[in-house]
């Protein structure tokens, strides 16, 4: 087996309902807490397989998502976290990763760096009183981990995966936003982000700035956009499967925004709600009506951006990729690497692999892009261009993209896919494992019958969900002594216009 050096995976979402990962109860409620789900156990079982008899194995790198901390209880992501960890072994006999993990959190579990930050700041303080960290050294590592003076442990996760009685200690660091690995030259660079930042959406907060604020000159770097967002990320993004009940209805809107006819009800309940709250009837209407219209107007925007079918990034995240690369991931490579003659670009976030390359100026040659994919289940429907991807690196940084599956009907799109990172060269790494995979043959194929029937089920326990919330919030917003027909008068006529501005149709 090829000498791996690195093992990257990203958006396990652990904990989520529509995580392929966590082992949820038949009817989709619940996280069932016995034992792993049939995927999780093949995929350590692969990534076991993918162990070349070497002494050393490869070390695992998570780029974000790990937990799902915004969507779901803490203890549900904690849970299977442990599961995971029980079952991948970190360090042990015939172990598939060395004990020794690097995390670049994601939006999802943001609240972890912000808790790795602030306990690195302390240190940081303690280890010059005289002197005071700088922003800089507060919302962003250094992009190679050897020029890191004081690393960010996490010390949450750590304590998660060292419970139970282990031989090999396990330890976990952050690198944030960006991790880069580079050979013995200089000559080749890979950069390993989780992503979120190419999304205008987790820019919110640098975007109001530039519109109301004094733009800055020069290049973003990767600091700043932490300094400036990461705070928005950790108010809804990252911490609100804190919130006890309040998580479920956050899950329950955003689960709203896979079916016109959900959030259209989540609508109506909102503007009922501001109905009943107003002193004034006739101004309560007045704001009600416009809230409704506003929302209406901003969420039909939204499902056109996120349900734009068969690309696999929406324009403004292909924008936001060639931002990011040329001034946060740029200005990083140029102070700590110099000018590598190969540069490959590794995120996640999308839910969507692909390999691709990207001109951007500030490189010389092409960047080469690969997408990890994520391993949750985000629509009713089966999506061709989501899936999940396993990202392998070897010593002298040849990468290849292990695609696991893309959803499909079909058992062809669920047999795991070797795919060199990087056209027109050769490609060691991948040569040797097109000669060592086999896709029919176990562990391979017991992976990819376990993700199919795992997709068919998040996928039906998703449409549920949103057709018994839909089903309550209409009974709910229904004036009292109307009959049962909402596609009749005023609120069947606002349905329809807001599934034509949704490009989607009423059922």
């Amino acid at each position: 087996m090829a000498s791996i050096r690195w093992v990257c995976i990203s958006d396990l979402h652990l904990g989520a309902l529509n995580s392929l990962l966590t082992n949820v109860t038949s009817d989709g409620q619940h996280v069932d807490r016995s034992s792993p789900s049939p995927v999780l156990s093949s995929l350590c079982q692969c990534l076991k397989n993918l162990r070349d008899g070497s002494e050393r194995p490869p070390q695992l790198v998570v780029l974000g998502d790990l937990f799902e901390l915004a969507l779901t209880a803490p203890e549900d992501a904690a849970a299977t976290f442990s599961q995971f960890i029980d079952t991948l072994s970190p360090g042990g006999t015939g172990s598939a990763v060395d004990p020794s993990l690097r995390f670049i959190p994601g939006n999802h579990d943001h609240h972890l760096w912000s808790r790795a930050s602030d306990d690195r700041y302390v240190q940081l303080l303690a280890e010059d009183p005289t002197a005071m960290p700088t922003a800089r050294d507060r919302h962003a590592t250094s992009l190679v981990p050897s020029n890191v003076r004081v690393p960010a442990r996490d010390r949450f996760v750590e304590a998660l995966a060292n419970r139970g009685l282990r031989t090999d200690k396990i330890s976990v660091e952050q690198s944030y936003p960006n991790l880069g690995l580079v050979d013995a030259t200089g000559g080749r660079a890979v950069v390993l982000s989780h992503g979120h930042y190419i999304e205008p959406l987790y820019r919110m907060m640098s975007l109001l700035a530039k519109a109301f604020g004094t733009p800055r000159s020069g290049p973003t770097e990767a600091w700043q956009i932490e300094a400036d967002n990461g705070g928005w990320i950790d108010f809804f993004w990252s911490s609100m499967g804190n919130s006890g009940d309040i998580m479920g209805i956050t899950r329950s809107l955003y689960e709203s925004l896979q079916s016109h006819e959900a959030v259209h009800a989540e609508i109506q309940a909102i503007e009922r709600a501001i109905k009943v709250a107003g002193r004034s009837r006739a101004r309560a209407d007045v704001e009600a009506h416009a809230a409704a219209a506003l929302l209406e107007a901003g969420v039909g925007t939204l499902l056109r951006e996120r349900h734009h079918s068969g690309s696999v990034l929406s324009v403004e995240a292909e924008k936001g990729l060639l931002t990011y690369l040329a001034g946060p991931v740029a200005g990083q490579v140029r102070k700590e690497v110099g000018r590598p003659g190969e540069m490959t670009f590794v995120f996640g976030h999308t839910h969507k692999p692909f390999v691709a390359e990207r001109t951007v100026d500030s490189f010389d040659a092409p960047v080469r892009v690969a997408n990890t994919g994520g391993w949750v289940v985000d629509t009713p429907h089966l999506d061709p261009v989501k899936g999940a991807a396993i990202i392998l690196v070897d010593d002298d940084l040849n990468v290849v993209s292990l695609r696991c599956y893309r959803e499909g009907a079909t058992d062809s799109t669920y047999r795991v896919l070797i795919e060199p990172v990087g056209g027109g060269g050769t490609n060691r790494l991948a040569d040797e494992l097109t000669g060592t995979i086999d896709p029919d043959r176990e562990p391979w194929s017991t992976l990819a019958g376990a993700i199919s029937g795992a997709v068919t089920d998040r996928g039906r326990q998703l449409d549920e969900r949103l057709r018994a919330d839909t089903s309550s919030l209409d009974r709910l917003n229904r004036p009292p002594g109307s009959d049962s027909g909402h596609e009749n008068g005023p609120e069947g006529d606002r349905r329809v216009r807001f599934a034509k501005r949704s490009h989607r149709k009423p059922h």
